[in-house]
This record gives structure tokens, sequence and C-alpha cells, in this order.
């Protein structure tokens, strides 16, 4: 899993790769929640109040709204507000990719690249077929502080941008069989798979400070449970109605594969006398009542070659792509005046 700060270096990373819509709703990432963030390398700080313009880019100049703008999409599609440490990182980091950003447009304008009306129509009714409503899309483009008729012309370029990349940097790109075969033979360590129980639980919670007449009313609720399941009951069935764990209930309580010592040891414990397909008797932890099933044991492993080489293709595949992007987008900076003023 992924802490806040690496979903804010994954969102300004893509942030505009492929085009800077406001409307975007997609996360390159899924977090968890956590405290704690790595340093980050120093910047030269960006001030409270921005100027009007923040950069030129040849001809276009980037108005503060523009980049506010962007830090908002940023901000959205991380689910969460800018932290105010990762500020001036995040800031200059969008602007780079808004820069970026304009040089494609621009280099489709020089190619004379175009899209029709009718792909840009096709991109947003993508982002209303997002909300739930009209009235809830017209809502969030007054959040945004945006109009349909902006909205339209982001969309505009944000396809123009990937067409030029389309074009320019992507084409002509592949992975060959040798190249797929070659990273595997030459990363074998990295397709090894510990193994662990596969297993299944129900949880009847209660709190830490629960009264004693809580705690029995819950181990009560967890034994009738116990039985529905000794009498022939559905051991996903009842997870789904019953278990206080939401993210596994809804999988049936399935917990994926859990290695020794991974979980707290009553649970541990437990979990490792079973057999397969076998039911423990209530177990009782710091979280509340569990009962637990164990699906399947799973040797360690390392993953075969022919189960691997499409994962391998589409990683060499976007490693190509970033690589192509990188360089021309230097080539596009490289004969460019762009002039940043924060």
């Amino acid at each position: 899993m992924q802490d806040r700060a690496t979903r804010w270096n994954w969102i300004v990373i893509a942030l505009l790769a492929f085009g800077c819509g406001v409307g975007s709703t997609d996360s390159p990432v899924n977090p968890a929640d956590t405290s704690e963030f790595p340093t980050l390398p120093a910047v030269t700080p960006v001030a409270a109040e921005l100027p009007s313009v923040v950069a030129h880019v040849n001809s276009h100049s980037i108005t503060r709204e523009e980049l506010e703008r962007a830090v908002r999409s940023a901000e959205i599609q991380a689910g969460q507000a800018l932290p105010t440490q990762f500020r001036d990182q995040v800031y200059r980091s969008v602007l780079d990719r808004l820069i970026s950003f304009h040089l494609l447009v621009q280099e489709a304008e020089a190619l004379d690249i175009s899209v029709t009306e009718s792909t840009i129509e096709a991109a947003l009714e993508t982002i209303r077929s997002s909300f739930p409503t009209t009235d809830a899309f017209e809502t969030q483009l007054e959040s945004w502080n945006t109009t349909i008729e902006i909205l339209r012309d982001e969309t505009r370029r944000d396809l123009l941008a990937e067409a030029t990349l389309e074009a320019q940097a992507f084409a002509g790109i592949e992975v060959t069989p040798e190249a797929v075969r070659g990273f595997y033979d030459q990363h074998t360590e990295q397709f090894a798979e510990k193994g662990g129980i596969r297993a299944r639980h129900i949880l009847i919670g209660v709190s830490l400070d629960a009264q004693e007449s809580e705690r029995l009313d819950a181990r009560d609720r967890a034994e009738a449970i116990r039985k529905e399941l000794s009498d022939g009951g559905d051991f996903a069935e009842l997870a789904r109605k019953h278990s206080e764990d939401a993210k596994s209930a809804a999988n049936g309580g399935d917990l994926g594969l859990v290695a020794e010592g991974e979980t707290l040891p009553q649970f541990d414990a437990a979990l490792s006398a079973l057999d397969p397909g076998e039911v423990s008797e209530v177990v009782e932890t710091t979280f509340g009542f569990h009962i637990i099933q164990m699906v399947e044991r799973v040797e360690d492993r390392v993953v075969a070659f022919a189960e691997a080489s499409t994962q391998i293709h589409g990683f060499l595949l976007q490693q190509e792509y970033q690589m192509r992007v990188s360089s021309f987008i230097d080539e596009l900076k490289s004969r460019s005046n762009i002039e940043i003023l924060i």
C-alpha cells in the first residue's frame, strides 16, 4: 500500500502527462492513510500570493488561475486537500507539467494536428456520465470555479496533447519477445512469491472500552453464527450478512493470503491450527470475536515466465513510453522560450 506522500508524488507525476483538464477523475494510485511522510527534495519556495502570470511558454502565459485550477484538479484526484508541507513541491511540479502540457499543445498546432468536435463531445460525455445527475455535474463545475465552455476548451487541449504524444513519442514503440524473456531471466528474484494461508473470517467487533455486558453480547452473537456454520450455513453468505469488518465482509470475509505472524497472536494461532476448509471456534482478539476459516495453504513459488510475460511486456512498454515522453518534452523545452515568474 502507498502512503499519502507516495500518492501525491504519483499525482504530480501523472498530472498533465496526457492532459490537465479539471474533469479528470482517475486516480493513478490506492493509498493507505498514514501520518508519516518521507523527506521530499527541497525547492525554491512559492510565494503565498502568486502573481497574475506565473510563467510564459513561448506565446502562452500561464496565469495564476490556471495553475491554481490544476492544483485543485490534483487535490480532487488525490481525494484530499494539498498538505501544507508539500505546497512548494506540488506547485512547482504542477507548473512544470503545465509547461510541458502547453508545449505539447503548441506542437500540435505547429504540426497541424487536430481533434474533431465529436471526439471532444465524447470525452465531455465521459466526464458528465461520472456524475449521477446533470445537477451534480453543474454543481461540481461551480466548485471547480469553471464553466462548461472552459472545460470543453481544456478537453480539446488535453486531446491535442495526447494526439501529439501518440504521433511524435509513441509511434513505432515495440517490445520484442526477446526483451520480455531477457527481463525475466535477469530479474527472476522479482517474481518470487511468498506463500501463506488463504483465509476468511467473520468479525463481531467490540470496542476496547466496551462494558462487560456488551462484550458478552458480542460473544453470544458470534457463537450463534458459529452454530449456523456448524448446521451447514455458507461462510461467505454469513460473512456478508454479519461481519463487521466492512472491507472483507463485502468479499465474503476473504482476507487474501495471510503470512505467518502477520495477524494478532490469537488469530494467528487459531488459523495455523486449522486444516483446509476447517472453521475455528470463536476467537477473541482486541478487535472483538472472530470466526476463521482456513481456505488453503499456499507454498512459496516463483511465477512462471508464461504467467509473468504479459505483466513484463506492459512494464517494458510503459518504461519506454516514459523515456520517450521525457526525451520529447526535453527537446521541446530546448527549442522554446520559457520564463518562470515564481
